[in-house]
């Protein structure tokens, strides 16, 4: 993308989200969220975000897994104005509850930090699920934050939508490329 439309770019988007006063931006730190309702127990919720882990060959793997933790590489082909990036991060399992993950390293981000928060509803037959997530790039560009917020934003919601997806839909982790009309 040549300069000239970059700055296009970001001055249209940072003027929608004032004009909107947008909530979703990831400012001062503060992650971006999202949530839905899954009908499965939050047990079953967990186990299928574990399974997620090996859902996406192309995007994700595990490199490790040890009593409640798990190193995960996952390669992010279109970002923002960064492009392609690469980060290994950790994920620290609550069983049932919760799962928070944190960058270990990475070549472009700064920041890859967030929990799957699982919340039982109706006695435990549904669980409501909130995926916060912070991402912040080591690029220092005008509107980084906003920009970066935007698109962990949808990460979340295409996250959320797959996991929905795999447990109810399937009713078991499947190969994403059998359903690719799922992506967002």
């Amino acid at each position: 993308m040549n300069m000239i439309k970059l700055t296009a770019w970001l001055v249209l988007t940072f003027s929608y989200c004032l004009a909107t006063g947008s909530p979703v931006l990831a400012r001062e730190n503060k992650p971006v969220e999202a949530c839905l309702v899954i009908k499965a127990s939050p047990e079953e919720v967990f186990e299928h975000i574990k399974l997620s882990r090996t859902q996406e060959p192309s995007r994700r793997k595990l490199i490790s897994q040890q009593n409640n933790i798990a190193v995960i590489e996952e390669q992010f082909d279109d970002l923002p104005i960064i492009g392609k990036a690469k980060c290994t991060y950790k994920e620290v399992e609550f069983p049932g509850r919760r799962i928070e993950y944190s960058l270990l390293s990475s070549d472009k981000l700064r920041h890859f930090e967030g929990v799957w928060d699982l919340s039982p509803v109706d006695g435990g037959q549904k669980t409501l699920v909130k995926l916060s997530s912070f991402t912040e790039a080591k690029l220092n560009v005008p509107f980084a934050r906003e920009i970066a917020g935007n698109s962990a934003l949808k990460d979340v919601r295409r996250r959320l939508a797959n996991l929905k997806h795999w447990t109810e839909d399937v009713g078991h982790c499947d190969s994403l490329e059998s359903h690719e009309h799922h992506k967002q």
